[in-house]
């Protein structure tokens, strides 16, 4: 019967695990090719293993590894702002504990909203101080008023025309994400999980509300997050995560350099004209 823990970094195992992923021991009680016949009782499964990381925990903080759903998933129990305000606070300070905890199970709807909701807040803010912008450059505050109604119409365009935008995004690069995550062997928790991770990771687009440095920090440090969510979620290592990160960029370069080839070509073969 196979351990529960590898005996090796004390990582949780799944069931279906032969080696441990973290640290590559063989796991003793793994049946050889053909199996000895005898029936074997299945193992439960964990809630998660832990990142490889991640120094010994105790039983109690092991048990409570992608068990601990954040407050904005029970919203009744806290109220919808102070949900907000402990998911948001958890996810951009405390991330690593936040999304260890995260199930990666527990619907799509809630980490998607959140993530809309924050997206809202960053959209309305870049338009606030964009309208303040435009009234010191110019220097009018007569002009305040035609400025601040533009910039009412833009905000009801953008909720009409770049939320369904934002969320066809979203949903493209969770995929292109999890599929790289996938090759590299670092998905096997499932897309549910990986966009999860990603749309919780959405907080510092909050950082919005600061002028100026504010939106690059939320920039920075959502690039951070988003690693961070990823790696802990699916319970992988740094370096399936960064490769997971970086194939799709691979791939991109690659393909923008088989269509700088391809039109090369075809310029070349278009200066060969029929003989004189």
């Amino acid at each position: 019967m196979k351990p529960s823990n590898c005996p090796g970094c004390g990582a949780p195992l799944l069931a279906s695990d032969d080696t441990c992923p973290f640290c590559g021991e063989v796991i003793a009680g793994t049946p050889p090719p053909g199996g000895s016949g005898q029936p074997e009782s299945p193992a439960a499964e964990p809630a998660a293993p832990l990142p490889p990381s991640a120094s010994p925990l105790s039983e109690q903080e092991v048990a409570a590894v992608g068990t601990e759903p954040p407050p904005w998933e029970a919203r009744r129990e806290f109220g919808f702002w102070n949900a907000l305000w402990l998911t948001w606070r958890d996810s951009v300070f405390r991330p690593i504990q936040f999304f260890r905890r995260l199930p990666p199970r527990g619907g799509l709807g809630p980490a998607l909203g959140y993530s809309v909701l924050l997206a809202l807040v960053a959209l309305v803010f870049n338009l606030y101080w964009s309208l303040i912008e435009g009234t010191l450059a110019t220097g009018q505050g007569e002009g305040a008023l035609a400025l601040g109604l533009g910039s009412f119409v833009m905000l009801i365009v953008w909720l009409v025309f770049v939320i369904p935008l934002y969320l066809g995004l979203l949903f493209a690069s969770v995929a292109i994400l999890h599929v790289s995550f996938v090759i590299v062997g670092a998905g096997r928790r499932g897309f549910e999980a990986t966009f999860r991770a990603v749309a919780y990771a959405s907080g510092p687009a909050a950082f919005a509300v600061f002028p100026f440095f504010g939106p690059l920090f939320g920039i920075v440090w959502g690039s951070v997050l988003v690693f961070i969510a990823a790696r802990e979620v699916q319970r992988t290592t740094n370096g399936r995560t960064a490769l997971g990160f970086t194939l799709p960029l691979i791939a991109f370069l690659g393909l923008l350099v088989a269509l700088g080839v391809l039109v090369s070509l075809l310029a070349s073969l278009a200066d060969i004209g029929p003989p004189a």
